[in-house]
């Protein structure tokens, strides 16, 4: 099968649906992470990808510094600098740290070390904005079948009882291994985890922002650090 570019997936894919949804993500993205930034501010994208997040925020804001991180992708943005290690990032010294499609991704420890880092290289009045997807209610109809439009197959990893499950918020098991799968991926259990070490300022849904959870397919978090002792 061809292999499908970030673009193709997201905001180019070729299902209208996954195209208005993935558009409209970005834009929220963008409209968050630009309101949060303060002139000359510094944002740093965690699982930035290609850096196609960071190049769109550089376009809007021109002043601000873009600082990617991803282990796996290469940028394709010549002024998108890329960090190879959370490590070198000064204590305190970041704006906005963004993780935008990755936590689903990660395993328990991986995202205790991302929260860790993000308390280490956030100022006092920065943020953290992470966004996840919903994979309960009635989301996950358009989801599945996305992926097998994408895939061109029938099957899928979801059962058509996991499906319905999904559909009225009742836990489907996660795979063992995270990486290439958003089955059974809960944002729920995340914000309880994300709750232990930051404020959540804020939440917003995408692509429709005024309806509840589960009519709605992405999950924003607008998070600042908790006071230290």
């Amino acid at each position: 099968m061809r292999e499908i570019s970030y673009e193709e997936q997201t905001v180019e894919s070729g299902n209208p649906l996954a195209r208005f949804a993935h558009r409209t993500r970005m834009a929220m993205a963008i409209e968050i992470v630009t309101d949060l930034c303060a002139h000359h501010a510094t944002v740093v994208d965690f699982g930035a990808g290609p850096g196609l997040f960071l190049h769109t925020l550089g376009e809007a804001r021109p002043d601000v510094t873009l600082v990617g991180h991803d282990p796996y992708m290469q940028p394709t943005f010549p002024e998108v600098k890329y960090a190879d290690s959370l490590d070198g990032i000064a204590p305190r010294s970041v704006d906005v740290m963004t993780a935008f499609e990755v936590c689903e991704h990660l395993y328990e420890k991986e995202v205790d070390a991302l929260l860790e880092d993000a308390s280490r290289i956030l100022r006092p009045s920065g943020a953290l904005v992470i966004s996840v997807p919903i994979m309960y209610g009635l989301a996950i109809v358009p989801k599945v079948s996305n992926w097998m439009i994408r895939s061109r197959s029938l099957r899928t990893e979801y059962t058509a009882a996991e499906v319905w499950k999904a559909m009225v918020g009742i836990r489907v098991r996660r795979p063992d291994d995270p990486r290439t799968t958003h089955k059974g991926f809960d944002f729920r259990e995340l914000r309880e985890v994300v709750s232990e070490r930051f404020c959540i300022d804020a939440v917003r849904l995408s692509p429709v922002r005024r309806v509840p959870w589960w009519l709605s397919s992405q999950y924003f978090m607008i998070c600042r650090p908790k006071a230290r002792n």
